[in-house]
C-alpha cells in the first residue's frame, strides 16, 4: 500500500481553513505549493490527464479519512465541499455506504485508469522528490523541528525515539481513551512529517 504525500499538505490546509473548500480550489493550493499533480504519457487526452489528477488528490484525501478514524474527526468529501468535522457520527448508512463505496475506489490504485504499477511508483516517486525538495529549504527544515517539538523530542533524535515518542503520546491523547483530540492530530501530523523526512533520507 502507498502512502500518498499530498495527506499532509491536504491536512495542513484543511486545518487552516474555517470553510469548506471545493476539490478544485484544494488543487489550485497544492500545485502553487509545487506539486505537479499530473503525470501523464504525451499522447492522452485533457480527459484522461483530469482523471489521473482528480484521482490522486482523492486517493490522499480518503487515505486522510482513514487516518483520522478515532480521532474525533472525519472528512466531508465531495467535489464542492471538502471540510474537516467534529465526527459526531451523524451520517445516515445510505451516507456510510456510499462513503466506504468511494473510499474502496480511491484507495484501489488499479483503479488508476489505464495506469500500471510502474507507472504509478514513478507517480509517487515524482510526489517524494517533491517533498524532499521541499523539506530541504530552510521553513521545511523548520516543520522537522517543529514537529520534533510536538514529540517532546531534541534535533538529535534517531528514528527509534521518535517512533518511541509517538506511541507514548498516542497512547495519551487517543480520543478513546479520554485524551485531546486535537493533540492526537498534531501529534500524528508530527509523526508523518517525520516519517516522510525518514523515508526521503533513506
Amino acid at each position: 500500500m502507498y502512502n500518498n504525500p499530498l495527506v499532509i499538505s491536504i491536512l495542513s490546509t484543511l486545518k487552516d481553513t474555517d470553510e469548506f473548500i471545493s476539490l478544485y480550489q484544494l488543487m489550485q493550493i497544492l500545485e502553487k505549493s509545487g506539486y505537479d499533480l499530473i503525470r501523464c504519457k504525451a499522447d492522452e487526452s485533457n480527459e484522461v490527464k483530469i482523471f489521473r489528477k482528480n484521482f490522486i488528490v482523492m486517493n490522499a484525501l480518503y487515505e486522510l479519512n482513514s487516518d483520522l478514524s478515532g480521532s474525533g474527526y472525519r472528512l466531508f468529501i465531495s467535489s464542492l465541499k471538502i471540510q474537516l468535522l467534529v465526527d459526531d457520527n451523524g451520517l445516515t448508512a445510505e451516507d456510510q455506504a456510499t462513503e466506504a463505496a468511494l473510499s474502496k475506489y480511491y484507495l484501489d490504485w488499479d483503479n488508476y485508469h489505464g495506469t500500471d504499477k510502474e507507472d504509478v511508483d514513478a507517480l509517487l516517486n515524482s510526489f517524494w522528490e517533491s517533498y524532499k525538495n521541499y523539506n530541504h529549504h530552510p521553513y521545511g527544515n523548520d516543520k522537522r523541528l517543529d514537529s520534533l517539538d510536538v514529540l517532546g523530542l531534541e534535533s538529535s533524535a534517531s528514528w527509534k525515539d521518535i517512533q518511541q515518542a509517538y506511541r507514548q503520546l498516542i497512547k495519551i491523547y487517543h480520543p478513546d481513551k479520554g485524551g485531546n483530540s486535537l493533540k492526537f492530530i498534531q501529534v500524528r501530523k508530527a509523526f508523518l512529517i517525520l516519517k516522510l523526512t525518514h523515508n526521503v533520507s533513506c
